[in-house]
């Protein structure tokens, strides 16, 4: 019997590696392809989606689940089973492919949920729902999953990346060190958004644009990117300035910034935050060579012109929620 359960644990965790190395594989793959036009957020919690792709060009986000195996069926197909109720989303793409070696098969199943849920095997088992795909590594012949399969190297086109020749890089793809105040902020943030039980969050990986924290609404599937900025004061230095850098600050209607107080006496955050729709930024702000900066007083009751964007930090969550909603 221990030998049958060692046996068993050997081969979940063999399927489980084999779906985080896919994982990995098709973000790099996507990254690779496009250039940068795609960038990838990863869930802070597990709510049935592995991850979503912001496609830079238009603003989309589309999110994905992965499945991989690490070897085929004696028939040479690769074989995907999936409980029913893990489809969360319907409009959600599902990937599936082989991991074979230390790289992806030379196809991958690229389908909608939906699409996925209708051509699947059906299975009932102690009540429990599963969906089953058998397909083989090409694009030929009458199965029912070769018109969603696709080459490796055709991945990125997939999901409609602009490609290198016409990404316009103004800056180089680094990340930025947003020192310990502005880590604070972010990490205050996503506390409180992870108060709202009907939001998932998601954080880009690497940290390379505009939204830091991205919101998904857990019913209308609606996204909302957050780009997070936190100003110290103390009570010689009430007016403080924010800074956006222009040439990779991407305005868009689904993106708003939330400005933090940093009290430097007391160590701690105020109780009222500014949330403001990127696009009105701009207008907000004086150009400054390189830099977009606004001005404001955290320590006081003042906000000069984005008083009428203060918001409560406790109500943060549900705010966004409503607004996803």
């Amino acid at each position: 019997m221990d030998a049958l359960i060692n046996d068993l644990l050997r081969q979940y965790s063999q399927t489980l590696a084999a779906g985080q190395v896919a994982e990995f594989k098709v973000w790099a793959e996507l990254v690779r392809q496009s250039a940068g036009d795609l960038h990838v957020f990863l869930p802070l919690r597990d709510m049935g989606i592995d991850g979503v792709i912001h496609r830079l060009s238009d603003g989309a986000y589309v999110p994905l689940q992965v499945k991989g195996r690490s070897e085929l069926t004696p028939a040479g197909q690769v074989h995907i089973t999936v409980t029913a109720s893990s489809l969360v989303d319907d409009d959600a793409l599902l990937i599936a492919t082989l991991v074979d070696a230390d790289r992806l098969g030379e196809m991958l199943l690229v389908i909608d949920e939906a699409g996925f849920r209708r051509l699947a095997a059906h299975d009932v088992v102690d009540g429990r729902e599963y969906l089953t795909a058998a397909f083989e590594m090409h694009a030929d012949g009458e199965s029912r999953w070769a018109p969603h399969l696709i080459g490796r190297d055709r991945l990125g086109e997939r999901f409609g990346a602009a490609g290198a020749e016409s990404v316009e890089l103004t800056e180089p793809a680094v990340g930025v060190d947003r020192g310990e105040v502005g880590f604070l902020g972010e990490a205050e943030i996503i506390r409180r958004l992870a108060e709202e039980p009907a939001l998932n969050l998601f954080r880009p990986f690497p940290d390379l644009e505009t939204v830091e924290v991205l919101a998904r609404h857990v019913k209308s599937h609606r996204f909302l990117g957050l780009q997070v900025k936190t100003s110290g004061w103390d009570e010689g230095h009430l007016e403080n300035r924010v800074h956006f850098r222009r040439s990779s600050f991407r305005p868009a209607d689904s993106t708003y910034v939330v400005i933090l107080g940093w009290n430097r006496t007391s160590h701690d955050l105020g109780e009222t935050c500014l949330l403001i729709p990127s696009r009105e930024v701009v207008g907000l702000a004086r150009a400054e060579g390189e830099w977009l900066v606004i001005e404001l007083q955290p320590g006081s009751n003042h906000h000069r012109q984005v008083g009428a964007y203060r918001t409560p930090l406790p109500s943060l969550g549900s705010i966004l929620a409503q607004m996803l909603e």
